[in-house]
């Protein structure tokens, strides 16, 4: 829970003199987890100390009451002397409430008091799933007491979350006996205040000046500003609620039966029926079959029972999972402002399909439905994932027209009922702990949904989800040097309990800001969603699955594990000592903290020694336990080598902080190479060579030119004393800076290498036509074999997926054509001396 403006202990005699021995009993045991944010609390401190403060919920309920009484004493704020549409109670604390009676009498009972007051908007009542207005109105009461204070009375619009759950669109008839999850009856306020006080929440809305609302309306009578408003708190209210529980829940079927009318799903129904002679009765049951393997179950049994596993696997794995609450906030802010939010996350494990669903189901937010692949619908997990909110794709379509047009009407089912989505931008899983382009399939037709009126607006939010140890990292490592990737399946289930005899560290949630596909489209001058072409819409989703991955980059969490492994593997030779390495991370550490970057919990001022105790030591020590790193002692200090068998899976975490720090190591590297022509022209020229060479490999940041990042690079580097600017050139002033400008230039070594390798590997394409897979098999074994006569010296370099970049970026600059499924030179490099010149070019690069 969040951190408490007062001390419990400070507040105890106030407590005893509003809370008899049972009611302090039952707050000291449940209302304490109930979560508010640092910011409410000091919303609610700051209106207190201004003038009258006007509590305003819902639906009454006694837990709501009892909540909101024990939380402003215990954190000192006015404590409710006045209360409105509530039954009448007589024990402590409503004995010190004034809850009968005319209405000003009682508001200025609570003025007079230095206490606050509390509105019910509405009632429960048998008969009545969503509740009746409540009987007594004081608003025209309180707009007449804001019209002749001299201080302000605020309105404040508030949400007390016990329900996990939102309203059905057809109420069963537990609602109409027992109220709804919008109008909980007593019971059903008990039961659901027991049974999730631990994920319950407590929300502020925009307060209201009243006292300002009735001077902006002088004509209008108490009763007419009474009447506006009590309106615009219904709003309020309806936002935040919309924002915590989202839609009104759809049983499946009726989800899918409505995605079966989508409009453009029928013509394909009946243009496909026209083409093929068929029925269109048996194409829409064909359509249905589809829609039952893509759709959706999300149930909240099921959440609830899955809930406590996941809280157990957790727990049992990891150290925790530190969540951005602010960024958090801000995401549910903009669902306030009515559009539906897609998370879209970094993929780096299995583990992701569960961290956002845990991290809002604790926090009381409804739990989106989240894309995932086909390969995971297998029994017995496909099942369990469907009812936990998975829809499923499959990894390709093909040419079947109609399962297309099927899961593109999911698609925009989902957008039109404002449901909260999740999928992952990246596709597949990244291997390498760098963040991978975006796929721009399903992008597009979250795109296209709004294009085409689904919705008016979506806000699009990049979360990074970045582990200071990955489960998959000995099965990234097998991949990444050619082993062939393994299915999920039941037998990956059986060997998960290996799993859960290890740590791996703390899970680090960070969430940028959210990108609103309107705004974004207009910074792009497209104003008018009917005119929008199709040229012009591929760009729109390029430009934003770029700004999607560019927002996951900048947030993400730099650990101590990032760290460590950049040091050790950002240089040539065999290990680094305990002083260098430990020199090394604090520049590190110190270059991200300049560019604002987020640090684990506990880095930004921990020791970077290994040999000091501290979350660096602690990193280091889990690289040697895991055989990643061993230890050796020379002239008194230890010095600390990485495993050359194992350096793929240490640059996993290497790559995870890479586009935070390219910007650095490309002009490092380009300074180097120019030395014996250092002009600044010439080292622009340079990275700028080398930015378009790693175009797949690094993300950089959006609507900035090149110009612009190498002119605030280079301002870096010569604020932190490694170059100099003299007679227009760039140059290290000394030997201490131009080792440090090696370390960073470093950094990229493997990718270059890696793309030397796949030069080396046109000479195998000039002995005939080869696939993909053979030309990436010969550039493995390329590899293997520069390694072992040390021509290269990162084995890291050896990465199928890094080589598969290398491969797409020599046939986009014509060195390969691809013909009939085959690979062949292409004319850029038909002849020896042009492979031999760009091998040469590469070269230069890695000479020091």
């Amino acid at each position: 829970m969040a951190t408490a403006l007062v001390k419990l202990e400070d507040t105890e005699p106030a407590l005893r003199s509003e809370f008899g021995p049972i009611g302090r009993a039952l707050g000291k045991r449940y209302c304490p987890h109930v979560r508010i944010g640092p910011a409410a609390e000091a919303e609610l401190q700051r209106l207190g100390a201004e003038g009258l403060v006007v509590h305003v919920q819902r639906t009454a309920a006694w837990v709501s009451f009892l909540y909101l009484a024990w939380l402003l004493v215990s954190r000192g704020l006015p404590p409710i002397r006045a209360v409105f549409n509530m039954r009448r109670w007589f024990g402590r604390p409503w004995r010190r409430v004034a809850q009968r009676g005319p209405l000003d009498v009682r508001l200025e009972f609570a003025r007079r008091k230095g206490g606050s007051a509390l509105v019910f908007l509405q009632t429960t009542a048998i008969g009545r799933a969503g509740g009746r207005s409540g009987r007594e109105d004081p608003f025209p009461a309180l707009v007449a007491l804001a019209r002749k204070s001299d201080h302000p009375v605020f309105l404040v619009p508030e949400l007390v979350v016990w329900e996990k759950w939102s309203t059905r669109l057809k109420p069963a008839w537990a609602d109409y006996v027992f109220g709804s999850p919008e109008a909980p009856g007593f019971l059903h306020s008990v039961l659901a205040f027991w049974r999730n006080h631990k994920r319950a929440q407590f929300r502020l809305g925009t307060p209201i000046d009243l006292r300002a609302f009735a001077s902006d309306n002088p004509g209008d009578a108490d009763t007419v500003v009474a009447r506006k408003v009590r309106a615009a708190l219904h709003v309020h209210l309806a936002r935040e609620t919309r924002a915590v529980f989202g839609p009104p829940y759809k049983p499946p079927e009726r989800v899918i039966d409505e995605t079966l009318r989508d409009r453009t799903l029928r013509q394909i129904i009946e243009q496909t029926a026209a083409r093929s002679g068929k029925d269109p009765s048996v194409l829409e049951r064909e359509a249905r079959r589809h829609l039952n393997a893509i759709a959706a179950r999300l149930h909240p049994t099921v959440l609830a029972i899955l809930a406590p596993m996941m809280g157990w696997m957790f727990d049992r794995i990891y150290d925790g999972i530190d969540v951005d609450e602010a960024g958090l906030e801000r995401a549910v802010a903009v669902g306030r402002g009515g559009a539906p939010i897609v998370i879209c996350p970094s993929h780096k494990s299995h583990i992701d399909y569960l961290v956002m669903s845990w991290v809002l189901w604790k926090r009381g937010y409804q739990v989106p439905v989240v894309a995932a692949g086909a390969n995971l619908s297998f029994f017995p997990l496909g099942p369990v994932l469907r009812r936990a909110g998975a829809f499923f794709l499959r990894r390709s379509f093909g040419s079947d027209r109609l399962y297309t047009a099927t899961f593109k009407a999911y698609v925009r089912k989902l957008v039109r009922d404002g449901v909260l989505q999740e999928f992952f931008p990246e596709g597949g899983r990244s291997r390498t702990g760098k963040l991978l382009p975006a796929k721009l399939g399903l992008l597009g037709w979250e795109v296209e949904a709004v294009l085409d009126g689904a919705r008016n607006d979506l806000a699009f939010l990049p979360v990074a989800i970045d582990y200071e140890k990955i489960v998959e990292g000995s099965s990234y490592s097998k991949e990444l040097l050619g082993g062939e990737k393994q299915p999920e399946d039941v037998g990956a289930l059986i060997r998960a309990p290996k799993v859960l005899l290890r740590r791996y560290g703390t899970i680090h949630l960070r969430f940028d800001e959210p990108v609103l596909l309107r705004d974004f489209m207009r910074s792009r001058g497209l104003e008018d969603l009917a005119t929008v072409g199709e040229e012009e819409k591929r760009a729109l989703v390029r430009a934003l699955g770029h700004r999607i991955m560019w927002g996951i980059a900048r947030v993400s969490t730099v650990t101590p594990h990032a760290l460590v492994s950049t040091a050790l593997l950002s240089h040539p030779g065999r290990g680094l000592p305990a002083s260098v390495l430990a020199a090394r991370v604090e520049g590190l550490r110190r270059m991200v903290l300049e560019d604002g970057s987020s640090l684990s919990t506990g880095l930004e001022a921990a020791p970077t020694d290994p040999m000091v105790p501290g979350p660096v030591r602690d990193a280091v020590l889990g690289f040697v336990e895991d055989k990643l790193v061993r230890t050796e002692q020379a002239k008194g200090e230890t010095v600390y080598l990485p495993v050359d068998e194992r350096r793929v899976q240490l640059a996993y975490y290497k790559n995870t902080i890479l586009n935070l720090v390219a910007p650095r190591a490309l002009v490092a590297c380009a300074t180097l190479r120019g030395l014996l022509d250092a002009s600044e022209e010439s080292v622009r020229t340079k990275a700028l060579f080398l930015s378009r060479l790693f175009k797949l490999e690094f993300i950089y940041r959006v609507g900035t030119p090149f110009e612009i990042i190498f002119a605030e690079t280079v301002d870096r580097l010569v604020a932190a004393g490694l170059l100099v600017r003299r007679d227009g050139t760039l140059l290290p002033p000394d030997v201490q800076a131009r080792r440090k400008l090696e370390f960073l230039a470093d950094i990229i070594r493997d990718y270059l290498q890696s793309y030397l390798l796949s030069a080396l590997t046109l000479e195998d394409l000039a002995a005939g036509p080869m696939d993909r897979k053979s030309f990436l098999r010969a550039a493995l074994e390329t590899g293997r074999m520069e390694f072992l006569q040390g021509r290269i010296d990162a084995a890291e370099a050896v990465s199928r997926t890094t080589l598969e970049n290398a491969l797409a970026w020599l046939v986009e600059q014509e060195m390969v054509a691809e013909r009939d499924r085959k690979l062949v030179l292409g004319p850029v490099a038909e002849r020896p001396e042009q492979r031999e010149a760009f091998r040469t070019e590469l070269r230069s690069y890695l000479g020091r």
